[in-house]
């Protein structure tokens, strides 16, 4: 509740249940009654009503090699399959598109789990600097091997982009996983 009036969100956790505690990562939007709220009023240790974890955007197990592709907000999904997925050892490309790099959120922290995990591969693309991610950039960021599990999100011309991109480099449609923030709609 904020002031009296009940307000709902949908926000995707941006790491793995740990001690009985999940994380959201919430970008403040400028004017936005929610994101505000939680960036000035609520405190470590503050107790929110929340629904339970919901959506069918879950990573699942394997041993292909799996890229994570997101797009701006996109990455909070994504934070927590990297994390979940590390253990397995399976190679993992991880690719994040965002403005620039002032926009680029955990980058620091996805560095650093690159440092400790060999099979982690990161790559990064600034719509300043590279232009928007095109098939050729993403046909030399994936694995040689197109036998893969993909999982992206982003905004819908982004995730639109990917989808074709990754049918267009030969990464089975089974195996090309995404989820939109909000209602769902075609990406063909």
């Amino acid at each position: 509740m904020i002031e009296g009036q009940e307000h709902r969100r949908t926000y995707s956790l941006s790491a793995l249940l740990n001690a009985g505690q999940y994380r959201i990562s919430v970008k403040r939007e400028a004017g936005g009654k929610v994101s505000g709220f939680l960036h000035d009023h609520l405190k470590v240790g503050d107790q929110v009503e929340l629904f339970p974890p919901a959506g069918e955007f879950v990573l699942h197990g394997g041993t292909k090699p799996l890229v994570l592709i997101s797009g701006g907000v996109g990455i909070t999904p994504t934070l927590a399959m990297l994390e979940a997925a590390l253990p397995s050892g399976r190679p993992i490309h991880f690719i994040h598109c965002a403005r620039n790099s002032a926009a680029h959120g955990f980058r620091a922290w996805v560095d650093g789990l690159a440092a400790q995990h060999p099979q982690l591969k990161r790559f990064y693309c600034y719509d300043d600097v590279d232009g928007l991610l095109s098939q050729e950039r993403l046909d030399a960021w994936l694995p040689a091997e197109r036998d893969l599990d993909a999982y992206f999100l982003g905004p819908k011309g982004f995730m639109k982009a990917v989808s074709g991109h990754l049918k267009a480099l030969g990464v089975p449609q089974d195996q090309a996983h995404h989820e939109f923030f909000g209602p769902a709609a075609a990406l063909e």
